[in-house]
């Protein structure tokens, strides 16, 4: 896949929230046993059960809900008097409410009913096709405002190859074009690169890494990186000056979580930022980068750290 041209899309606003508690529909019996029922039936076709107890509200523990995760996140960081056009909502493992139509059902509640999309099955990369796709639409001139919701949930009810996400967990991130982002030269990020590289063997993806980024921070010798945990894993001998490596645990948000600390107001302004993943199961090596202005924080508590 050839690169994006440098995207004119700006950071303007950011949010992050940790879910700790259950979805709040599955506090009613009969979405709890409809969503058991269907559940049960696709992992009796995998020839797994579902474990006992899953579903127990006691437990404490039946799983999350995207639509309600992304609500929340979208009521935070979008203003009633900034309509959006476009929303992407990007997530890798389905949540415990798999039969909502959660982008349409997003469109509703955000201000603007804008078009949206659901990216899904690609693993870590879903994050960087979503801000694809944002680039693609703010081309064609039909958008000035896009969000895009990164969303995982830690409540898997079969056995998967790799371990699950860590807890619940959420970034919403507000884009505007040029004509719509704000005139504060500290309000906002460009985003000024995307790339996009699929079917890269683990052998070949440090060598393919350096490469890039080297290429992308050519003159920049302040440019700073943040890595998804999985591509510092494929990658030992990784620099590690002005480099944040995100923890593990969190497939498809830690690197847009671990981001916002790298681009929040009152960040140093020492250069541009460069952030990479790698998804060791599908093979997707993924690069995204910023210029030097600062982002996306509104003023508002954060009360996802």
């Amino acid at each position: 896949m050839p690169p994006a041209d440098p995207p004119d899309l700006h950071l303007t606003r950011a949010a992050r929230r940790a879910f700790p508690g259950p979805a709040a529909l599955l506090g009613d019996p009969a979405h709890r046993e409809r969503s058991r029922r269907y559940l049960a039936d696709l992992a009796r076709q995998a020839g797994q059960e579902l474990p006992a107890g899953l579903f127990d509200p006691a437990s404490g523990s039946p799983g999350q809900s995207y639509a309600e995760m992304a609500e929340t996140l979208v009521r935070e960081l979008v203003p009633p008097d900034e309509p959006v056009d476009l929303l992407v909502l990007a997530f890798s493992g389905h949540d415990m409410l798999p039969g909502r139509a959660t982008a349409t059902y997003l469109s509703h509640v955000c201000p603007g009913n804008p078009l949206s999309f659901a990216v899904c099955d690609q693993g870590s990369a879903a994050p960087f096709s979503g801000l694809r796709i944002a680039h693609a639409y703010a081309a064609s001139g039909d958008c000035r405002r896009a969000v895009l919701i990164a969303v995982e949930q830690a409540v898997l009810p079969y056995r998967t190859p790799t371990p699950g996400p860590a807890r619940h967990q959420g970034v919403a991130m507000l884009y505007a074009t040029t004509t719509a982002r704000p005139a504060a030269p500290d309000g906002n990020a460009r985003m000024t690169v995307l790339r996009q590289h699929p079917d890269v063997a683990a052998g070949d993806v440090a060598a393919l890494a350096a490469a890039e980024l080297a290429t992308l921070s050519a003159g920049c010798p302040d440019a700073r990186v943040v890595l998804g945990a999985a591509l510092a894993a494929a990658w030992p001998a990784h620099p590690t000056g002005r480099v944040t490596v995100t923890p593990p645990g969190q497939p498809v948000t830690g690197l847009w979580w671990t981001l916002l600390d790298r681009t929040a107001v009152g960040a140093p302004r020492t250069g541009p930022v460069l952030a990479a993943d790698y998804d060791p199961e599908l093979r997707y090596l993924c690069l995204v980068g910023w210029d030097d202005a600062g982002t996306p924080d509104d003023g508002r508590p954060d009360p996802g750290r």
